[in-house]
């Protein structure tokens, strides 16, 4: 089972870079050519709207965060972690910046976790940043738990 997850996580690190070689195609300065990715991907590659938009919005997570299409392209995670860490994304919304200083320790974990310990991890995070008032997640929890334990003590 390992080695069919670390096969498909590569597949689709592939079907990934064929979306953003479509992407680069666009941009071409020189001869820019017109491409609807999701349409070739349906197309072209065999796969179903649903799959095609998968990869479209994939390529927009793995482009913000070139780290965990590296992981995945070496097998290390999979499509779900990435799915993971776009869900992060739109929860972090304006605080997008503050929820990618995490995007070392989140692609790190994404290597270890499961896709649904990953999914939980990824929207802790990003709850935290968005709620976050100037106050790591660490110093919250380090002051709820001076709080508690002072509170057990007046009892």
């Amino acid at each position: 089972m390992a080695d069919l997850r670390v096969r498909q996580a590569k597949l689709d690190a592939q079907m990934l870079e064929a979306n953003a070689r479509m992407i680069s195609l666009m941009h071409d300065p020189v001869a820019p050519t017109f491409v609807i990715p999701e349409r070739e991907l349906v197309a072209h590659g065999g796969l179903t709207s649903r799959e095609a938009r998968e990869v479209v919005s994939r390529g927009l997570v793995t482009e913000a965060a070139p780290e965990m299409a590296s992981v995945l392209a070496a097998g290390n995670t999979t499509a779900a972690h990435v799915d993971a860490l776009g869900r992060g994304l739109k929860i972090a919304g304006a605080e997008r910046d503050a929820f990618m200083a995490y995007l070392p320790e989140l692609v790190e974990a994404s290597t270890t976790m499961t896709a649904s310990q990953f999914d939980e991890l990824v929207k802790e995070t990003a709850k935290s940043v968005v709620a976050d008032d100037g106050l790591s997640t660490f110093e919250r929890q380090k002051r709820e738990t001076i709080v508690m334990s002072g509170s057990s003590m007046l009892v």
